[in-house]
Formats: structure tokens, sequence, C-alpha cells
């Protein structure tokens, strides 16, 4: 069954010009930081470079995201999923394999990020795992974010430009390192975020050591994934 939703994954991707190029989009991203980030260096751009570095870490996953949403709709405008329930195939792990999908082609692509952007250079090897592990986690969120309340592919993609503050709002964990940045924990964006401050950015943060960040973000963003693919299983009768 892995390999049939693979293959179907694939093709839904190339057979739209649209899928093309936002699966070409990180190989696009990770050839720009690899020129931008030495110059913004070479400028002194300082907080402007650790900022363009941490968009450019998180917004791997985003884009994965976005191509497995909207590969959701299709099936969803096709009938696929209300076909599967009558196959063997269960549509619940057929979801999940698509999630899964998403969640390694942003593993791969935050990797290509984060040595393109010479960020591997710096970042601790325990923090590179936590990192990697955390920040594709935003393609299953904004899939199932974008299908839990969208009905078609015109609500899903101003529901997919609103969840840009995924990747926006975690700006501030460069600039908070009290108890204010508290506020931006209900943010899954913000756990990542913060681990990538930690090797930008070295201080005294609220919380001091990076693995408990990881873990309370693993719950957060554990918990924001199980509630909506609770929303979107009730919203298509699953």
């Amino acid at each position: 069954m892995f390999t049939r939703v693979l293959k179907h994954e694939f093709k839904s991707m190339f057979r739209d010009k649209m899928y093309a190029f936002l699966l070409a989009y990180p190989l696009l991203m990770a050839l720009i930081a690899y020129f931008l980030m030495p110059y913004l260096e070479e400028q002194g751009a300082g907080i402007a470079t650790h900022i363009a570095t941490l968009i450019f870490i998180l917004i791997n996953g985003f884009m994965f995201g976005a191509i497995t949403g909207f590969t959701l709709l299709d099936d969803q405008d096709d009938n696929v999923l209300l076909s599967l329930k009558i196959t063997p195939i269960n549509v619940n792990h057929y979801i999940g394999i698509k999630l899964l999908i998403s969640y390694v082609l942003g593993v791969i692509g935050t990797l290509l990020i984060i040595i393109s952007s010479g960020f591997i250079n710096i970042v601790d090897p325990i923090n590179l795992i936590f990192i990697l592990t955390l920040s594709p986690l935003h393609g299953p969120i904004v899939a199932l974010l974008v299908n839990a309340f969208a009905t078609n592919k015109v609500e899903g993609f101003v529901i997919m430009k609103l969840s840009g503050i995924i990747i926006m709002a975690p700006i501030a964990a460069l600039f908070m390192t009290d108890w204010k940045e508290l506020f931006l924990s209900i943010i899954p964006g913000f756990w990542p975020a913060r681990l990538i401050a930690f090797e930008l950015i070295p201080m005294d943060y609220f919380l001091s050591d990076t693995w408990i960040y990881f873990l309370l973000g693993l719950f957060i963003n554990g918990l924001v994934i199980s509630l909506l693919y609770i929303k979107y299983k009730k919203r298509i009768a699953i």
C-alpha cells in the first residue's frame, strides 16, 4: 500500500505545474540561501542574517505541507477517499502515509537548506537532530490545517496564506528571551525557531536546555496535529 500511495503522490505532484513548482521550491530556496547568506554576512547584516536563516529553515516543511494539503483536496474532489471506504485500504492509513511522505520530504528539504545556508557549520549535532525532527512537522500541520477547514482549492489557498503565521510569528523567538516567550508557545513553529535561536544567538533563555524545548515542541506539535486530524476526519466523515 505504501508503494501505491507514494506513486499516486508523485503523479499528483508532476501532473500539475503548480505542484511541480512547489516540489522544486526547496531546491530553489537552497540555491538562494547558498549565495544570500555569505552576502549578508559580508555586508554585516547581523540580525537580518539570523532572520533569513530562520525563515529559510522553517519554510520547507510549510511548502511540502501545502503540496500534501492540495493533493488531499484533489482526492476529496475526485472522490478517492470515498472510494477507499469500499476497498481493503484503510482511509486513515492512506492519509497517514501521505502525511508521512510530507514529513520525510520536509526533513530532506530542511537538511538541504541547513547545509546550503552554512548553518550546518555552527549547529550542535544534537540540536541539529532536534531541529530536523521538529521543523518538518510544519508539513503535516499545514496539510491538515488546509483540509480541516477548506472544502475546495480556493478556500485552501486562503487558509494556506493565513497559515503563514506559522513561519512569520516565530521570528519573535530571536528577540524574546524571558518568560514572555510563553506567549509564543502555542505556535508550533516557535519550538524549532527557539532551537535555531540557541545556535544563532547563544544566551541564557527562559528554559536553559534545548532538550526541554525539544520535548515541549514534540508535545505541542503532536497535540496540534492530533486536534487537526480529528477535525479533518469529522469534516470528511471517516
